[in-house]
């Protein structure tokens, strides 16, 4: 179930070649990485499943963006099956659009990571070539690909334990509006989201298409968000709670 299509696959697909309709020319500055990786996770759920929920990732979809122009270079898109529970939920299935057969004749996540590091290096990145993960929010990586390695009793690969971009706090800063999702992103431009939302490879093109017309408008994506920041988050939420109780 893997599927790597390259910028020529996709390129009579419009949502990915839509111009800026102000018709002006905008300066466009340098960026601190070579390329991006817009980056979106689908996981095992449950209707009520809260935060303690051991989720699966079912879907590990990757838009590879080259940093000086924001076109489309390559996708990575595997679907994968889950060891604990690999039988899906109503919820879940109906949530993601994917299917239990799809499900079952996918690879594990240890599999398709092998799969990912073969596509890293195709382009070297994160050693010959700079790198940053564009997530919409802090929860993919800082959670879903947290709880996964732990599930498969394996070490959090190096490039998931270093800073990324969240998208959703950079577009809030940059526009001085509140935090938004991905279609409060697309709203602010005019577009709709295509495809089916909560589909991990749909998500990741509603995100592409968002990052391209940010750079449009001149943002610098530098990393904003890791995991130390996240501790520190915590401590300090727990100090506070304290205090009030006191």
């Amino acid at each position: 179930m893997i599927n790597n299509k390259s910028s020529e696959d996709i390129s009579n697909d419009k949502s990915f070649n839509e111009k800026n309709e102000e018709g002006v020319t905008k300066i466009k500055k340098e960026q601190p990485f070579q390329y991006y990786l817009c980056f979106d996770v689908e996981a095992t759920c449950e209707k009520g499943g809260g935060f303690d929920y051991k989720n699966e990732i079912i879907e590990f979809p990757i838009i590879l963006l080259e940093g000086n122009t924001f076109e489309i270079v390559e996708i990575f898109h595997s679907y994968v099956k889950p060891s604990v529970k690999p039988i899906l939920s109503d919820f879940c299935k109906e949530l993601t659009g994917i299917s239990q057969t799809t499900i079952d004749v996918s690879p594990s996540f240890p599999e398709v990571l092998i799969k990912f590091q073969e596509f890293l290096h195709k382009y070297q990145l994160f050693y010959e070539n700079t790198c940053a993960f564009i997530t919409d929010g802090p929860w993919d990586i800082r959670d879903f690909v947290r709880k996964q390695c732990t599930i498969s009793q394996i070490d959090r690969p190096s490039y998931f334990s270093i800073p990324w971009v969240d998208i959703r706090a950079l577009f809030s800063k940059f526009y001085n509006c509140e935090r938004t999702n991905i279609d409060g992103m697309l709203t602010r431009y005019g577009l709709e989201f295509i495809g089916h939302k909560h589909s991990g490879i749909d998500d990741v093109k509603n995100l592409a298409i968002i990052a391209k017309r940010m750079w449009e408008d001149g943002v610098i994506f530098n990393v904003n968000d890791d995991f130390p920041k996240w501790k520190e988050n915590r401590k300090s939420k727990k100090r506070s709670r304290k205090c009030k109780k006191e």
